[in-house]
């Protein structure tokens, strides 16, 4: 039996007659973003995402327009190098889930789209989606509370602090004595937590007598997993 076509966003944005125009506005500045959307008025035509933008009149001038279809782009950039494409997109209706979950889904995340600071976080949720919606690593509802704690990491110093609590993660996994693993709480504790701390991806000071949990905040299995399949592969 046939399977319905897909209209849903995400999928028209991979279709095989405008999938090439995202790497390129992907790599644009916001400038120059400007100037091809006021000379190519195919361009608008052509992008699905643009009709969105007009109809749902969210996007109140033409540097958020721009700033969001940077941001779009390269959301769906991780999306088109996995070769993700209509018949996979397609994957997020019928068989698999409800439509309204779909409908829920495809909505939350260009809601979150637009709400990123920047173009890196949108390209990690695009990282996020394909470790969802293609190889099944997240559940729908870890990629909906994924979409939230990527929204409050601090755009500058988060995610290189993420990397120093998984280092650190690591380091303690690895230590084969009570005095190293000591020595590296030491050092793991003096790591600032605040541009994480609401991200739900650490476990933040307690008061514990743990070693490795006292006076300092750790990475949690949430976190873990977020790093080593979505950021490791992007920062």
């Amino acid at each position: 039996m046939n399977k319905k076509k897909s209209n849903n966003l995400i999928s028209l944005s991979t279709s095989n007659e405008i999938k090439n125009i995202w790497p390129d506005i992907a790599e644009m500045s916001l400038d120059a973003i400007l100037k091809k959307l006021a000379e190519d008025q195919e361009l608008l035509s052509e992008l699905p995402i643009i009709k969105w933008v007009i109809s749902a009149n969210n996007i109140k001038n033409s540097i958020q327009q721009a700033a969001f279809l940077k941001k779009y782009s390269n959301f769906i950039g991780p999306i088109y190098l996995d070769n993700i494409g209509e018949k996979d997109t397609d994957l997020l209706s019928g068989e698999m889930f409800a439509e309204d979950v779909i409908d829920k889904v495809i909505e939350n995340t260009i809601i979150y789209i637009d709400r990123y600071h920047n173009e890196l976080k949108a390209k990690l949720l695009g990282k996020l989606f394909v470790e969802t919606f293609k190889y099944h690593k997240f559940s729908v509802c870890e990629y909906n509370s994924l979409m939230f704690s990527i929204d409050t990491i601090h755009p500058f110093e988060g995610f290189e602090k993420l990397e120093e609590f998984y280092k650190y993660h690591i380091q303690m996994k690895n230590a084969e004595t009570e005095d190293e693993r000591r020595d590296i709480w030491d050092e793991g504790a003096k790591i600032e937590f605040q541009s994480l701390m609401t991200s739900g991806l650490l476990t933040l000071p307690s008061g514990g007598s743990q070693v490795g949990d006292l006076g300092g905040a750790f990475i949690n299995k949430k976190g873990i997993k977020f790093y080593e399949l979505v950021v490791k592969d992007i920062i």
